[in-house]
């Protein structure tokens, strides 16, 4: 298994970059919104870098006064903010960005870099949206898709044995009765629970809900569908 650090191990730029104009403002708009989404802290102590604080002085309890909703839409939308910026900072610095453009300094870069921390969120509290979303990254690098910088690094899963690996996982973090499995014939994870496929009895399997194509005999899916 390999994952990608992004930021994590990088204290800032090393050269100025040229960037589309208004990409910092844009920068600190978001920086803004999920300090004040989540009460992070700024933090530094001696000379090294500036780090979030979101741990409860006396409890050490993450993120605490924060709805478990609020927490896990705000750290979606963060870490995938976060590594789109990867992206954009790569390619920047290999490809200057057009005019109209704005140059990224090294300086600008120290009043910003600590908001490129991927963030997590604990498990007990995660909610239902969540659930699913880390399921299905799951089930991607499983099948040997290099998902949110994680790469499998072993021979793929089939997508029944991915699926089975996901419902070992369901029995102890399936709160909410998602019962996530891959349809019969498809490579991607469904929910019974908003009708992505139905538990078909007689041939022991989930049928995604447009699927008409079962060729088993006596299927009461298919039977319903006709």
């Amino acid at each position: 298994m390999a994952f990608h650090v992004f930021f994590s191990f990088s204290t800032g730029l090393a050269k100025t970059i040229y960037a589309p104009k208004g990409t910092k403002a844009a920068i600190e708009e978001h920086v803004k919104w999920i300090e004040k989404t989540l009460n992070l802290e700024r933090t530094q102590y001696l000379k090294n870098p500036v780090r979030w604080d979101y741990r409860d002085k006396i409890t050490h309890k993450e993120f605490p006064g924060i709805p478990d909703d609020v927490l896990c839409a705000a750290v979606k939308e963060h870490n995938r903010w976060v590594r789109g910026r990867y992206e954009d900072f790569g390619e920047w610095a290999k490809n200057p960005a057009k005019k109209p453009r704005e140059a990224i300094t090294a300086r600008d870069a120290k009043k910003f870099w600590h908001a490129f921390e991927l963030l997590d969120v604990p498990l007990n509290r995660w909610n239902m949206d969540y659930y699913r979303d880390r399921m299905d990254h799951l089930y991607e690098v499983m099948r040997g898709r290099e998902s949110e910088g994680v790469d499998f690094g072993e021979k793929d899963l089939t997508p029944r044995q991915a699926a089975q690996v996901i419902n070992l996982f369901s029995t102890y973090l399936d709160d909410w009765d998602l019962r996530l499995d891959v349809p019969k014939d498809n490579d991607y994870l469904a929910s019974s629970y908003d009708g992505g496929y139905s538990w078909c009895d007689k041939c022991y399997c989930p049928i995604a809900e447009d699927d008409v194509s079962c060729k088993k005999r006596g299927c009461p899916i298919m039977a319903e569908r006709d």
